[in-house]
């Protein structure tokens, strides 16, 4: 199973769920280009979801990763949606979905990413005491977490640190102005969307993927924000499970 995660975040955003996935799939948590320890796509690439799915797909053909399910948090679920759409994927979960918003809508997420990069970099000096107490952790990561203290210590100083420092943060932000999805028609595998019903930025342009891959199972997650994973991890990776369950009796039958 690969995990994609999201817009500013690494792979450390899927560890509250990593162990309860792991005892049934062998898992693989990615760092896309230009965050954590990647590098980024070569210049004059510009990051948008398909340029970051093309980077998957070369990771995956290196380890030989042939049938996977595939699950992605905000961006990452946008680039899970594309790789499903190159029939890369036996099924995916996409948890707060971008990439249909309006004019509008993507005009107010740029600037909540800006923002977030700025409170990042004034932030990055106190890291490791601000994100040493739950009250500290909450003053970032309140904005795409309705329970930021839930993040262990360690986590948060790295995860804010990624915020500020990392290069693929600014020209990624800025490539989802315009960046579209264009192959959710060809989508035929199973596709599971999960949804935070306190997320600011996604929950108004995620459920229009309903009129575009109709196959697609829905759940709300009731009070959850952008990043579910931390919030209630138990609920979200028992959610996954169930649907990659399901999967699996299916094709058994």
């Amino acid at each position: 199973m690969v995990l994609l995660h999201g817009l500013g975040e690494t792979s450390i955003a899927w560890r509250p769920v990593y162990d309860a996935l792991s005892r049934d799939y062998d898992v693989i948590a990615v760092d896309l280009p230009g965050f954590g320890s990647s590098s980024p796509l070569p210049s004059g690439t510009l990051p948008t979801a398909a340029a970051l799915a093309d980077a998957v797909e070369r990771e995956m053909d290196a380890i030989g990763v042939t049938d996977v399910h595939v699950a992605g948090n905000s961006l990452g679920a946008r680039i899970a949606f594309e790789l499903a759409g190159r029939g890369r994927v036996r099924s995916m979960i996409a948890i707060s979905p971008d990439g249909l918003g309006t004019p509008v809508e993507r005009v107010y997420q740029v600037i909540a990413l800006v923002t977030g990069r700025l409170a990042a970099t004034l932030l990055a000096p106190i890291a490791t005491p601000l994100t040493s107490t739950g009250p500290g952790r909450s003053l970032f990561f309140i904005g795409e977490r309705s329970r930021p203290w839930r993040l262990t210590a360690d986590d948060s100083r790295d995860l804010l640190l990624n915020f500020a420092r990392s290069p693929g943060y600014l020209p990624t932000a800025a490539a989802s102005v315009v960046d579209l999805p264009i192959s959710l028609d060809k989508i035929t595998c199973p596709v599971l969307i999960l949804q935070g019903t306190l997320d600011p930025l996604v929950s108004m342009q995620s459920p229009r993927y309903l009129a575009f891959v109709p196959q697609a199972q829905w759940r709300w997650l009731a009070g959850l924000n952008h990043v579910a994973i931390s919030d209630d991890p138990a609920t979200v990776s028992r959610l996954m499970l169930d649907f990659l369950d399901s999967q699996n009796d299916h094709a058994g039958g």
